[in-house]
């Protein structure tokens, strides 16, 4: 949250009580349902890197009402794009639940895929961690032992080459987000050649060379910070 995005003083929209009783409250919670929903939407488009002041102009209320709502940015954050994590969980379980692993495999990867591109907010977060984001940190840490279930279960079946971890899944996923983002003004669809180009890559007959070192979770954390929110 920068400096510019603070009101010079918090709009004057009524908080108190009215003769109905109710009224403020159901106010209360039509405002942060719209200002939700605003985040959503201009995350989508523009990444979580976009500014409050965006939001309520698109929500249609004052700054002043999102501070009311949210104490700071991240908890806003959390709040609208908590529950597309759920989505991703609901993913990988579908993928766990596949009759083969590397359908489960493949599922995951082109629906994740899919979804990060459109969703450009959904991406910085997935990919990185700030404080604050309390609830999708939480999905998010359970999202890496169910894609480590899928991937083992997927090397005991020999479905794919034995060096594979889930931080080059996590790497590749963001390659070709960026790539999507990239490409999208030109050909919207251009990164799903690639991404079958490396599904194939997958397979066991692919590992005819040695692909160096692995990265370690910090490592990957590192390298996605820098990358899906570098105006922040």
């Amino acid at each position: 949250m920068t400096s510019t995005e603070h009101p010079q003083g918090r709009d004057n929209e009524p908080a108190g009580a009215t003769p109905a009783g109710r009224a403020p409250r159901r106010d209360a919670a039509r405002n942060r349902a719209r200002i939700i929903d605003a985040a959503r939407e201009v995350f989508a488009t523009q990444g979580v890197g976009a500014g409050l002041n965006e939001i309520a102009h698109h929500a249609g209320v004052g700054i002043g009402t999102i501070y009311r709502h949210f104490p700071d940015k991240e908890v806003l954050v959390d709040a609208a794009l908590g529950d597309r994590f759920t989505e991703l969980t609901a993913l990988v379980d579908q993928g766990l639940a596949a009759a083969t692993a590397w359908d489960g495999l493949t599922h995951v990867m082109r629906q994740a895929v899919a979804m990060n591109v459109a969703d450009r907010g959904l991406r910085d977060v997935v990919f990185s961690s700030r404080p604050g984001r309390q609830r999708a940190d939480a999905l998010r840490d359970g999202l890496a032992p169910r894609l480590e279930q899928l991937l083992g279960r997927a090397r005991l079946e020999g479905a794919v080459r034995t060096d594979l971890t889930v931080p080059d899944l996590i790497m590749i996923m963001l390659m070709l987000t960026e790539f999507a983002h990239r490409s999208s003004p030109v050909r919207p669809d251009a990164y799903r050649r690639y991404l079958e180009l490396i599904i194939s890559s997958l397979r066991p007959q692919s590992a005819v060379d040695d692909l160096g070192v692995v990265l370690s979770a910090a490592e990957v954390q590192a390298i996605a910070r820098q990358w899906a929110e570098p105006s922040r």
